[in-house]
């Protein structure tokens, strides 16, 4: 069975509905129509310009070993306030179509940027990209289910875009925005979707596959997946977690990955885990900004029991 994030969240919140309530509201049971994406009648054939070109076999003769990758990356966990989030949206808001950013937007185009000046003149490219949630962008009979059902299955592809160093380091922040606007906006995503079933069908060799930029070939590149449009239901029945998030991460892979996700207190904080180069890490963390922040216990609400437990002379704090 293949599940994106959303489907993940529904079945975190339709747990927690359980768990409270005992019993499923209609719209919150899992739905696993196959029917929703069918093959085409025609059989898929590969075009030079298709962005399913770039996807290559996951094979250990295309992957760097496990130590260089481990040792390309370091694993943070991020608090974002939602202060730092409404200013860095009004920063990247400031273009003159009058359109206002998106806080995905905005943090992407404030990331695409502070991956350039550490690229700097190491590479002339650099790229991201977005795993896109299709539920709402399908607009076609035949998928509004999807927007109105927990559709349990994957209906999310994956937008890369990718420019020159200079050019992404020259243009002011709301500029680097529009264009990711653009990015994300512009598939045909009814086509794109039913390309990617057309290939999936052809390639169920059992053999995994996956995006040229997210092993690592070519530019560097930070792959942003975004679960923030609302909180994860997460009570069961004793009140929400202080923190919940998916986390996945292939091994051998050398490309940047950032998830985002708002806080189960819905106070518009997001709490983002990155995988990123140590320099991009540095680059974020020390920036005058200060929107990338290392969370701590006090950003979770979590404070020290009084009772403090001393073992082979090292305290141990229970929370």
């Amino acid at each position: 069975l293949l599940g994106d994030g959303h489907a993940l969240l529904g079945l975190v919140g339709g747990l927690s509905e359980l768990a409270r309530t005992g019993r499923l509201a209609p719209g919150s049971r899992p739905a696993h129509d196959r029917s929703l994406f069918r093959p085409s009648s025609t059989p898929w054939r590969p075009r030079r310009s298709s962005p399913l070109a770039a996807f290559k076999p996951l094979t250990p003769d295309r992957m760097v070993n496990v130590l260089t990758s481990e040792a390309s990356c370091v694993h943070r966990l991020y608090y974002l306030e939602a202060q730092a989030n409404s200013r860095l949206r009004g920063m990247a808001s400031q273009d003159g179509d009058g359109r206002r950013a998106t806080r995905v937007q905005a943090m992407s185009a404030y990331m695409w940027k502070t991956l350039a000046a550490v690229v700097g003149a190491a590479d002339t490219r650099c790229r991201m990209g977005w795993w896109v949630d299709g539920r709402r962008r399908l607009t076609a009979p035949e998928h509004r289910a999807l927007a109105t059902t927990s559709y349990v299955g994957n209906a999310s592809i994956f937008v890369l875009g990718e420019d020159g160093v200079e050019e992404i380091r020259r243009k002011p922040l709301p500029e680097v925005a529009s264009m990711v606007r653009e990015l994300i906006d512009a598939p045909g995503y009814g086509d794109r979707f039913q390309e990617v079933v057309d290939w999936v069908e052809q390639h169920k060799s059992g053999a995994t596959y996956m995006d040229a930029s997210n092993i690592g070939l070519g530019c560097p590149t930070v792959a942003v997946t975004a679960m923030t449009s609302f909180p994860m239901d997460t009570d069961l029945g004793f009140g929400h977690a202080a923190m919940a998030m998916t986390t996945t991460r292939g091994r051998g892979l050398c490309s940047g990955f950032v998830q985002m996700a708002a806080t189960p207190r819905g106070d518009g904080a997001w709490i983002v885990s990155a995988s990123v180069w140590p320099k991009l890490a540095a680059a974020l963390e020390s920036d005058e900004l200060r929107i990338f922040v290392p969370i701590t216990a006090k950003h979770l609400g979590l404070k020290l029991n009084e009772a403090i437990v001393k073992e082979n002379g090292s305290p141990r704090s229970r929370f």
